[in-house]
């Protein structure tokens, strides 16, 4: 199963029309992160010890940790705030920690990042880099998109979205 979470704060635009195209062609589950209460994470380490992978807090996030813990391709869109993905999407992948490295050995992370950029830019190269090492550290498979459209460059956006299709169907 493909599970998609996307970080846009912001409805309908670029980085939620992205991750739809990517859902159109892998289905799965599309969840927005906007509409998950995911509390910032404590650090606490109840979900390593007690907790056996539950956390301690009370919000929506122990449902979507069961999902990824059973999905086979996890896909993270975000548009790019300040060479980071947005606090929206940040507090869902924090909490992903209760799955501990075993959850996640043997997946695929595909990551999307949106800017207003070129994909040749340094943010980017900054992100891809980031989340590379990630994966590998946890033993996952690994692919990155970046999708650099200014804002009303719609045409060129459509353009772009082929590759976002592309990929899903590569990945799945």
């Amino acid at each position: 199963m493909t599970l998609i979470i996307t970080g846009s704060p912001r409805k309908g635009k670029y980085s939620d029309r992205i991750a739809e195209a990517y859902h159109e062609i892998s289905g799965g589950e599309l969840i927005y992160a906007r509409d998950v209460n995911a509390l910032p994470c404590k650090g606490c380490g109840y979900c390593r010890g007690k907790g056996e992978g539950r956390c301690i807090q009370k919000d929506d996030m122990q449902p979507i940790i069961e999902k990824v813990r059973k999905a086979d391709t996890i896909v993270l869109v975000s548009p790019i705030y300040w060479w980071q993905v947005t606090g929206t999407i940040k507090n869902v992948i924090d909490r992903l920690y209760a799955l501990d490295v075993d959850g996640f050995r043997g997946k695929k992370l595909v990551v999307i990042m949106n800017g207003g950029s070129e994909p040749d830019d340094k943010e980017y190269e900054l992100l891809e880099g980031q989340f590379r090492e990630m994966a590998d550290y946890i033993g996952m498979g690994y692919s990155f998109l970046g999708v650099g459209t200014p804002e009303g460059q719609e045409e060129e956006f459509q353009r772009k979205l082929e590759g976002v299709r592309e990929l899903a169907r590569k990945n799945g």
